[in-house]
């Protein structure tokens, strides 16, 4: 198989099944892994609704346990190739995947990332932030990836095609949003060969549903420290 697409979910009723159904179009040998981290808003029962495949498993979690730990339980699930964890909120357009396989097997690479910024190298990071406050975050992990590891990256936060035998094995330990900051630096830090591609994104607003806050900035950062300083 040569490709699990993983999608985590919490609280996304309005756009979970149109998430699936694109994941369904995506023409590459795929299987389908859905993980619910104890939606309230009728998540749930639209996914205990689904008609269960091969090709189509759901998990749901009676209890909120982290993004960081449902992305674990997705990697320790997952038997394709590659491991591609798009947005259910439909931020990101899935399609974006084919241009990440293009790269990442034309190139010989273990990991392509997805850059939001990479078309806008040119605008300053004042105006960036000035746009949308939020950006900050990504500005920072990038500049701090950038600096320890020698790397040349744009954006580190954004949507990822990783070898899953790769991510099998990082050891990656976070439950919460650090997870993301955490394997980036893993993967970084054992110098895996890493790419980056531009990808399309719609970011929602507070209002839409959109939970990341600069606070979360804090256990990223130190995430970034911690593999940085003790592996």
């Amino acid at each position: 198989m040569k490709l699990s697409i993983v999608i985590f979910c919490f609280n996304e009723r309005a756009t979970i099944l149109k998430a699936i159904e694109q994941a369904k179009q995506i023409d590459i040998d795929k299987e389908i892994i859905v993980i619910d981290n104890c939606s309230t808003d009728g998540t749930k029962d639209i996914l205990e609704a689904l008609e269960k495949s091969a090709a189509l498993r759901t998990v749901i979690h009676s209890k909120n346990m982290g993004v960081g730990y449902s992305v674990r339980e997705g990697i320790s699930l997952a038997e394709g190739e590659y491991f591609y964890a798009p947005c259910a909120d439909l931020e990101y357009k899935m399609e974006d995947v084919y241009k990440m396989m293009e790269k990442i097997e034309s190139e010989n690479l273990d990991a392509v990332f997805g850059s939001r910024l990479l078309e806008r190298k040119g605008t300053s990071k004042f105006n960036l932030i000035k746009e949308r406050p939020y950006w900050l975050g990504s500005i920072i992990a990038t500049f701090l990836t950038n600096l320890f590891y020698g790397r040349n990256f744009t954006d580190v936060i954004a949507t990822k095609l990783i070898k899953t035998d790769i991510l099998k094995g990082l050891g990656c330990q976070a439950a919460n949003q650090a997870f993301e900051f955490e394997l980036v630096s893993r993967l970084c830090k054992k110098r895996y060969r890493i790419g980056e591609v531009p990808v399309w994104y719609k970011p929602r607003t507070h209002k839409e549903g959109k939970t990341i806050r600069v606070i979360d900035m804090i256990p990223a950062v130190l995430a970034i420290l911690r593999v940085k300083i003790f592996g």
